[in-house]
């Protein structure tokens, strides 16, 4: 049996292949750290219903996403446990990653990105997000949806981060960084248009993950986040700086923190839906 077969249940997918299709995508319903709004482990379910439904065609890259085959093999089993979640996922995208697949996982909170990442050896990681995620600790927890960065960099300290559209972060959460060679082009870089392209700063052979955390996003665009920072990207500063990854060696992605409970218009999931295309496109090589 299979890691796959053992951690992960029967759900709504979306997928247009199967098994010998490039990109996988899977969902974590997971949200146990949460700080503040808690709701996201129905992210994964209202990102497929949006993405079902809106046209992912997107006409600046010229790609339709739906002709793209994608294989979706399910939700990874609901944990309330941070330890259990971290353990069954890391054995799942393990396996995934074995089998030279590119793995797109739809969360859930932010912390889903840790045991996915953690395995991974000379893989840089492209992140957006309006926080750093790097506080040493939340609420007496060393492990969670804000800690995740700093164990990440703990753990691996060879590991290379571009961090992209952070607005708000404590002093410590700043040291950190600066001390640990992230490379930060926060939201003001790209109002100011110090950076409007990611195509020249990440090299072409440089293997990269890319985490997406919906509230990168203004909540005029995001509403539905968990812990929502006023003064964020707009649609097109981020859909744009995703399309510059095209061409880019993607491994893998993830679209977090998508909560449909707090967004009765649903206006989060379609955007997070969006998101998700986008990376699709980047990693298929199409």
């Amino acid at each position: 049996m299979s890691y796959r077969e053992l951690f992960i249940s029967s759900s709504p997918k979306i997928s247009t292949g199967n098994e010998s299709s490039k990109v996988y995508i899977m969902g974590v319903p997971f949200d146990f750290t949460t700080s503040y709004r808690p709701g996201s482990r129905f992210g994964p379910l209202a990102v497929r219903q949006a993405y079902w439904n809106i046209e992912i065609v997107d006409r600046k890259l010229n790609v339709n996403a739906e002709k793209i085959q994608i294989f979706d093999i399910g939700d990874l089993s609901y944990f309330a446990n941070s330890d259990e979640m971290i353990n069954s996922l890391s054995k799942v995208s393990k396996e995934v990653f074995s089998e030279n697949k590119v793995l797109g996982t739809i969360g859930g909170e932010h912390l889903i990105t840790y045991p996915i990442l953690k395995g991974l050896k000379n893989v840089s990681l492209v992140v957006f997000d309006a926080h750093l995620d790097l506080r040493d600790t939340l609420y007496g927890l060393k492990i969670s949806h804000a800690t995740f960065l700093r164990r990440l960099l703990e753990d691996n300290k060879s590991l290379k981060v571009y961090h992209i559209g952070s607005h708000t972060f404590v002093d410590e959460e700043l040291d950190f960084a600066m001390s640990h060679g992230v490379d930060l082009y926060t939201y003001y870089d790209i109002t100011e248009k110090k950076i409007e392209s990611l195509k020249n700063i990440i090299r072409d052979d440089e293997e990269i993950y890319v985490s997406v955390d919906m509230d990168v996003l203004d909540p005029s665009c995001a509403p539905g986040v968990a812990n929502p920072e006023p003064e964020g990207l707009n649609y097109e500063m981020l859909f744009n700086l995703l399309r510059s990854l095209k061409g880019k060696k993607i491994i893998g992605f993830d679209v977090v923190e998508t909560n449909p409970l707090l967004d009765p218009s649903g206006i989060t999931s379609i955007a997070a839906a969006k998101v998700l295309s986008l990376l699709i496109i980047d990693s298929a090589g199409v």
